[in-house]
């Protein structure tokens, strides 16, 4: 039966207790109301005046009320499907573990089409992938120039130097007159006046 629930299952310890609700109201409005499960029609009449029909599925016993009008008879096999009858105004959808007095469980568990639209979320904000870190170039020790800087200063001047255009001073040739200066100041070498 098409609709949508108008009054939710809200069960607390004592199923009898005042303001309990032991199953789900759906807006009906004369509908035609068929059987969730297949099973057998345990009671098909009226309880305090309302049109009451109860299905035994499986281990679950299924109950429809208030039905303006009963289309099936007590003790029948029905399918899945099969017309129960015409609702009032709403219709009481009732499920119990068969044999458990205080066995009622929520309707909805097995009417998944019933159930309320749950509440809209916000869509969710999409944020950019986090970027990558990029590797820096290294960076050359303070006061240094980097090595190619200094490779290329050495084959400038080699190059300068095989050119001849750039003369380094022979340390060798500068420390030799150091050398004979000293030994001639021991040893004078210039003869005696007469």
């Amino acid at each position: 039966m098409p609709g949508q629930p108008t009054r939710l299952f809200d069960l607390g310890p004592d199923p009898f207790a005042r303001g309990q609700h032991r199953g789900v109201d759906f807006a009906a409005h004369g509908k035609r109301v068929r059987a969730a499960c297949a099973g057998r029609v345990l009671f098909a009449g009226r309880v305090a005046g309302a049109g009451t029909v109860s299905v035994r599925c499986g281990r679950w016993r299924v109950s429809y009320a208030p039905l303006a009008r009963i289309a099936v008879r007590e003790g029948a096999r029905i399918g899945a499907g099969a017309r129960l009858g015409r609702a009032g105004s709403e219709l009481h959808l009732g499920v119990r573990r068969e044999g458990r007095r205080f066995g009622y469980v929520d309707p909805l568990r097995f009417v998944a089409t019933a159930r309320p639209p749950p509440p809209t979320a916000p869509a969710p904000v999409r944020r950019p992938p986090p970027e990558r870190a990029r590797p820096r170039p290294s960076r050359p020790a303070p006061g240094l120039a980097p090595w190619p800087v200094w490779l290329g200063l050495v084959l400038l001047l080699t190059g300068l130097v095989g050119a001849g255009r750039l003369s380094l001073p022979n340390r060798r040739q500068e420390e030799a007159p150091c050398r004979a200066s000293s030994t001639s100041s021991s040893s004078p070498t210039t003869p005696s006046s007469p």
